[in-house]
């Protein structure tokens, strides 16, 4: 279970360095506004079901 927690601290990770070093240009173009909601909303999915996973995981291991 500890690799998936890495994976998913390192994804984390990732996506606050982007966000915190990404342009500040508000000229942004419109596609890559979709491509930042869109990788935005994977990875907020994608650590919603590794908690979900973990706290499963947790779950079994404490109460069987």
């Amino acid at each position: 279970m500890r690799k998936w927690l890495f994976l998913l601290g390192l994804i984390v990770l990732v996506y606050f360095i982007f966000k915190a070093s990404g342009s500040k240009s508000k000229e942004k173009s419109p596609f890559l506004k979709r491509v930042n909601e869109t990788i935005t909303i994977l990875v907020l999915a994608l650590s919603i079901a590794y908690v979900l996973a973990f706290l499963y995981w947790l779950y079994g291991v404490i109460f069987k």
